[in-house]
């Protein structure tokens, strides 16, 4: 290959590796996951740039040294674009070299999967312990690689979404069916084997619940995540309506503020009933997704305020105390995959698809959704029902 050749392949491999880190969220809860699944008390996440491997985040490494590019991990794995396991890396060449293994950190057991982004191998992700472990090989490189395939989709999906404008476009049959072949799929999958190994007697070795949860835990995240997602791309298949009929909203009401048990919401409600016509599963969904926003938003420490009236025609009030939106905000929220520019900033969790599913929620059952905001004073939202 010419030398032109390299450094453009080079170039766009850096490029790509700058994208992959700048839509990385939740990085540290990654590790954990899979130094868990792994059995490992160490991991990390190492990306190319700038000639050479970057750590961008580790766990259980004391001593992080970036190394040439030449000799990291990520083009060990780039070479065969496989997952990895070494059982005793002082006696593999590729590797007896390596700060982590001559060092310190005397790393002997490793696995590395490689991290994809725009078609190139931007990095890896890693596993590694301080003794030789020639037990459960096959198991690790599955896990291993499973987790390294999800992170890239959901980092492919988020740099979608939250770096660049949704094109409208795009054909969203194809949309949904790639998200639902690539990422709804093998959440299923994982989802089962999941349940298969809590439901069997002895199948968890004691001690190692919690692992078992923090993969439960992430799972069932993205499966919010991507269902989320098809509700406002799908269009036609999402119709909102449900099954209205005659219901309390105050009891609806009080059964969202239960379900997201925080303390921080104060309800207030009347004695008596207020009767509205709307379906109440739906309608809890839209109210989730809103008190969720709020505690998500609102300033740390103070109340969310959530309160029913059944005057001049029944209302539910969810207001925050936290900074507020502008005027110009304020007018695009609650559009599929548009945030605010303090969430996309501080890298906050989410979509931008909570506001607009509830709205559609709402509006099906006849009823609408305003929001107000005084910068510094917190957002409120306004359901209204009929």
């Amino acid at each position: 290959m010419a030398l032109s050749a390299l450094a453009a392949s080079a170039e766009a491999r850096g490029l790509a590796a700058d994208r992959y880190r700048t839509a990385l969220t939740e990085v540290p809860e990654l590790l954990q996951l899979v130094a868990d699944a792994c059995q490992a008390p160490m991991a990390a996440l190492k990306l190319v740039g700038g000639g050479s491997a970057q750590f961008t985040a580790t766990l259980g490494i004391r001593t992080v040294v970036d190394v040439p590019q030449s000799m990291s991990l990520c083009d060990v794995v780039a070479a065969t674009d496989d997952t990895m396991v070494v059982t005793d890396a002082s006696q593999d060449p590729r590797l007896a070299g390596h700060p982590l293994v001559r060092g310190a950190q005397h790393v002997r057991f490793l696995g590395a999967a490689p991290l994809h982004h725009e078609g190139q191998i931007v990095g890896a992700l890693c596993v590694f312990a301080g003794t030789p472990r020639r037990r459960n090989t096959e198991a690790t490189i599955r896990l291993l690689s499973g987790i390294a395939r999800r992170v890239d989709a959901e980092t492919g999906l988020r740099h979608l979404l939250t770096s660049t404008p949704f094109p409208a476009a795009v054909d969203q049959d194809e949309v949904v069916s790639a998200i639902s072949h690539e990422i709804r799929t093998p959440l299923a999958s994982i989802r089962g084997n999941l349940e298969l190994l809590t439901d069997s007697p002895g199948a968890i070795a004691p001690g190692y619940e919690r692992r078992i949860d923090a993969i439960t835990r992430n799972a069932d995240r993205l499966c919010r995540t991507v269902d989320n997602l098809l509700r406002a791309v799908d269009q036609q298949a999402y119709a909102p309506v449900g099954q209205p009929h005659l219901i309390d909203v105050s009891a609806v009401v009080s059964d969202a503020v239960a379900a997201l048990g925080d303390s921080r919401v104060h309800l207030a409600v009347p004695t008596g009933p207020v009767w509205a016509t709307a379906d109440p599963r739906l309608l809890e969904v839209a109210l989730g997704q809103l008190l969720t926003n709020a505690l998500c938003f609102g300033e740390p420490g103070t109340p969310v305020e959530v309160a029913v009236a059944p005057h001049p025609q029944p209302v539910i009030t969810i207001r925050d105390h936290g900074p507020g939106l502008p005027q110009g905000e304020l007018a695009v929220l609650g559009v599929p995959f548009v945030r605010g520019a303090d969430a996309v900033r501080d890298q906050m969790p989410g979509l931008g698809l909570g506001l607009a599913i509830s709205r559609r929620i709402v509006e099906a059952q006849g009823g609408a959704l305003h929001l107000a905001s005084t910068p510094g004073e917190g957002v409120t939202a306004r359901i209204l029902l009929t």
